[in-house]
């Protein structure tokens, strides 16, 4: 293993490359992933992650970082927990909380410490949120640690928090993946499984009103190209794209609850995780004045994110699975990236 370090503006970048040819380039600044470089079909090595390549642009965004304390859309930008009430920014339609608010984990800066384990490194990340941070309620303590593996292109992405008081958690991982190699096709023409039985039906300000069975256009139970149903009316109304929350049919590190492939490299991504839930965005919206990549700049669908975690909106939805934590039930979830050639 051969590990780096540099410092940026404002945060550290850490580079780990291991025995079987992957690099994994994270961050100090929301506990991200700046860039993932794995081998193609012709042994090339190949980024297959989208990220601004202008510093402004990285620092204010979302790419690849840890996003939280709760990912996705919150209905009224508020929920109540154990008699206690959190009024959250609205930065969703000036209704709604998206992603935690400006002062969410993407924005923060994280201590790290690099350890030593049995089958390659952990990356700790470690930040305190403080108790009223963003709105939320309760101090928590937040480790995310990337597990880097020796000798196959495999990491894991452990989520941990530990609060002071009962309240809400949902963390997940916004990297921008591209398995085609150095943003060479959109992903359009990539092969998506996903196991997921039902879906959000969202309203016009992308809130889950209910959980309906996954019609054809969403079904990627049998694998197919993203594209192959994108231009469907259900799929662009209101998003333009996937950008929806898919809820896996069966859970747990044993099973693959999705994969994404290219044909053209040969890299296909396997995904498991103990959420429940994965949203597929397709990168809708993306802003063609950035640059993204070695003088590739950003179009539709030029990426996808599959984000693992709880139901956004859960707190009031279902809140018997949703990321309530307490002392005496803290947060721990996982998310596994395994990279493979077909």
């Amino acid at each position: 293993m051969n590990i780096t370090k540099a410092q940026k503006d404002g945060y550290t970048l850490i580079s780990v490359e291991n025995d079987a040819g992957m690099l994994l380039r994270l961050t100090s600044l929301g506990a991200g992933i700046r860039e993932i470089i794995v081998p193609d079909k012709n042994g090339q090595r190949q980024t297959v992650t989208l990220c601004p390549v202008d510093e402004e642009v990285y620092k204010s965004g979302y790419h690849g970082k840890t996003i939280g304390r709760t990912s996705g859309r919150i209905n009224g930008a508020r929920f109540t927990v154990d008699g206690n009430t959190a009024v959250l920014e609205k930065n969703n339609c000036g209704e709604d909380n998206l992603h935690g608010g400006a002062t969410g984990l993407h924005a923060q800066s994280f201590e790290y410490e690099i350890k030593e384990t049995e089958n390659g490194v952990d990356v700790v990340f470690a930040y305190l949120s403080p108790h009223g941070e963003g709105g939320y309620f309760g101090e928590v303590k937040i480790n995310v640690i990337y597990r880097i593996y020796g000798g196959q292109n495999r990491f894991d992405i452990i989520f941990e928090g530990a609060p002071s008081q009962k309240t809400l958690l949902n963390l997940t991982n916004h990297v921008y993946l591209n398995m085609g190699g150095g943003l060479s096709e959109s992903v359009l023409s990539q092969t998506l499984y996903l196991n997921a039985s039902h879906i959000g039906r969202l309203n016009e300000r992308l809130i889950v009103e209910e959980l309906i069975p996954v019609p054809e256009e969403f079904d990627f139970r049998t694998p197919h190209k993203i594209g192959e149903h994108i231009a469907a009316d259900s799929v662009q109304q209101y998003t333009k794209g996937y950008d929806h929350p898919f809820f896996l049919k069966e859970g747990g590190l044993d099973k693959t609850a999705c994969a994404l492939q290219s044909d053209k490299s040969g890299i296909r991504l396997e995904i498991r995780t103990t959420y429940p839930c994965v949203v597929l965005y397709t990168d809708n919206y993306a802003d063609s004045s950035v640059e993204v990549y070695k003088g590739r700049y950003d179009e539709q669908y030029l990426a996808a994110c599959l984000e693992c975690q709880y139901h956004p909106d859960g707190v009031h939805q279902s809140p018997e699975s949703c990321g309530i934590v307490s002392p005496e039930k803290p947060y721990r979830e996982v998310i596994e990236y395994r990279f493979k050639l077909v």
